[in-house]
């Protein structure tokens, strides 16, 4: 937040080692300067050698800045232009030290001739850097606030500069002097004030703060203050605006430090420039009005009025601005109605089921399509989801649901059985992302879609591929299947055979075969315990597994098919009987084609057997 940002700049610059050393350094002697003792000459070499060393401190934060690793290119020119006018500023001081070292008398109280031309070079590579600073691209309502600010901040200036000349005369200050030192100090802070008001500025205010009030010192000690106010004073004045111009690069480096990891303000659409502007103006006004309309009154005036005009523009512009942003806001809102009612009659209408889960596993939203498992919606509210999971399916579930719901941003599918309402289960496909990480859902969402036909479409095709149609046993291709898992444990295997079955088939058709075979399932069925598998391979012949049994179970289970099957079958009036073949082998870890093939010739023993 801004203020806490505030606060924490302040406590940096008033807990920073460096600033806290220079600033010791220089009110101690400007109160030396005030009032401290010694002459003239004293104070001015105090003053002259501070000079240089402040320039030098100056120099070396400014080129800190311009050698800095991934700042802006743009913002490294500024510095480094910061960093010339150091080096023009302490060339001035290296020229007034030296002069004062050689005459430290009155006459080196005021700036010379070389340090006048050597500060107006670097405050020019400054104004320079300023006004070619590129600014980020804008609108151009953008560029018109710019321009607007722009102007009353110029026209400000032009006030200021008029105002502090013709005070300057009347104090009987230089009337050219003032002008130069009060056109540079107001120039400067147009040129710094415009680039940070450009969106992209490579100083900040904390930086650009000490540089205004530099500027103010120059200005009142340059063209306000009277001779009669001593050398002490214009001394002071003088070391304060170097001091103030000096910190500067370090008040950056701070800034710099205490913005880093944090998100960048967005900038303010409005701006109280014009307005401290126009404060600025109304302030010199009772200072003039009292001499009549002279010229630096009717100056002042003019730009109250420009300044006033301005500030009419800002807020009219400010206006249809608002008013604009209404429009937007209001379309924006429709849009937004029309999207959100699109999403709800997207969710009414849709068979797909979209439900909203907490971190308990309950759900707290559900959409209608809840009522293809016979449910309203409110009435799931609250309810976990695992208590609607068939319990067959939700044991090999459980673990991953569990990692989904620990798991911020995994997804999980998966197809279970579902309670419905009238107590029957519904196969829904489950895709489930876990979203409490993101503020604006917080719950796990899952969508359901019904699969139960295609789900039981599945398992007919699947039981089709490994089941007889007619008697819905197992084919010769489940059996195999079996057959081979079951071998390492050991196991008895019945082949049979079925007597007669042919002379049926030829005589009363083959929908007699097909009852016949059906009883034979049927007995089949009847004759074998739970584990074991009965199969058709074919025609009239069958098979038998029977794991773990030996050879005395195996035959009691044949004597038991044996006997069923010696009930007559009646088809279409006429009273059938059937008999049957049954070859019984017993093997463990043999070749299932082996074992088959010896309980082939088993049952064909045997089938021979009861011929003789």
């Amino acid at each position: 937040m801004p203020p806490a940002r505030s606060r924490s700049l302040l406590r940096t610059v008033a807990t920073d080692p460096v600033l806290l050393t220079l600033a010791g350094v220089a009110l101690t002697a400007i109160c030396w300067l005030l009032w401290g003792p010694g002459g003239i000459a004293v104070h001015v070499l105090l003053r002259s050698w501070l000079g240089p060393v402040l320039n030098l401190f100056l120099l070396a934060g400014a080129l800190r800045l311009a050698r800095r690793p991934g700042r802006d290119p743009a913002d490294r020119r500024f510095w480094r232009s910061v960093t010339a006018m150091g080096g023009l500023l302490l060339a001035g001081h290296l020229g007034r030290l030296a002069g004062a070292l050689h005459s430290p008398d009155a006459g080196a109280v005021a700036t010379g001739r070389f340090q006048s031309i050597c500060v107006l070079a670097g405050v020019t590579v400054l104004v320079v850097a300023a006004l070619t600073h590129p600014r980020p691209p804008a609108s151009g309502r953008a560029r018109l606030r710019y321009l607007l600010d722009t102007s009353a901040v110029g026209t400000a200036a032009v006030v200021a500069i008029w105002f502090m000349a013709d005070r300057s005369a009347a104090l009987g200050v230089s009337s050219d002097a003032s002008m130069a030192a009060v056109a540079i100090a107001v120039v400067t802070t147009f040129a710094v004030t415009r680039l940070i008001m450009g969106g992209h500025s490579p100083i900040s205010s904390a930086a650009a703060a000490p540089l205004g009030a530099a500027a103010v010192l120059q200005c009142v000690n340059g063209g306000v203050l009277p001779g009669s106010a001593g050398w002490r004073v214009q001394l002071a004045l003088q070391l304060a605006a170097v001091t103030l111009v000096s910190v500067a690069p370090r008040m950056q480096e701070l800034a710099d430090r205490v913005a880093a990891g944090r998100p960048a303000r967005r900038r303010r659409t409005y701006s109280v420039l014009p307005y401290a502007m126009l404060g600025l103006v109304f302030a010199v006004l009772p200072a003039v009005l009292p001499a009549g309309l002279s010229t630096t009154a009717l100056v002042a005036l003019g730009g109250l009025l420009v300044i006033t005009a301005v500030v009419v523009a800002r807020q009219l512009l400010t206006f249809a601005e608002n008013e604009l942003l209404v429009r937007r806001s209001e379309a924006g809102l429709e849009t937004l109605r029309r999207q959100e009612e699109r999403v709800r009659l997207l969710l009414e209408y849709s068979t797909d089921i979209t439900s909203l889960i907490d971190h308990t596993g309950a759900m707290t939203y559900l959409t209608p399509a809840t009522r293809m498992l016979g449910y309203e919606p409110h009435e799931m509210l609250g309810v976990r989801v695992i208590t609607l999971i068939h319990p067959d399916d939700l044991p090999a579930l459980l673990g991953d649901l569990q990692r989904l719901m620990a798991t911020p941003g995994a997804t999980f599918t998966y197809q279970a059985r579902y309670r419905h309402a009238d107590g029957s289960w519904r196969w829904l496909e489950v895709t489930s992302r876990n979203l409490t990480h993101e503020p604006s859902v917080g719950a796990v969402v899952s969508n359901a879609r019904d699969v139960t036909d295609a789900r039981e479409l599945q398992d007919r095709l699947r039981h089709e591929a490994t089941h007889d149609p007619l008697t819905g046993l197992a084919n010769r291709v489940l059996f195999g299947r079996r057959l081979a898992a079951a071998l390492g444990g050991g196991v008895a295997l019945l082949h049979i055979d079925l007597d007669g079955f042919k002379p049926i088939n030829d005589t009363y058709g083959h929908h007699a075969g097909d009852a016949v075979l059906v009883r034979v399932a049927e007995c089949l069925r009847a004759a074998l315990p739970a584990t074991a598998v009965a199969a058709r391979l074919g025609g009239d012949e069958f098979a038998v597994l029977l794991p773990g049994a030996g050879t005395t179970a195996a035959g009691l289970v044949a004597e038991r098919f044996r006997s069923a099957l010696a009930e007559l079958v009646e088809v279409d009036g006429h009273r059938l009987t059937i008999g049957a073949s049954v070859g019984v082998v017993v093997g463990a870890g043999d070749d299932p084609e082996a074992l088959l093939r010896r309980a082939d010739e088993a049952m064909y023993r045997i089938k021979h057997a009861a011929r003789r």
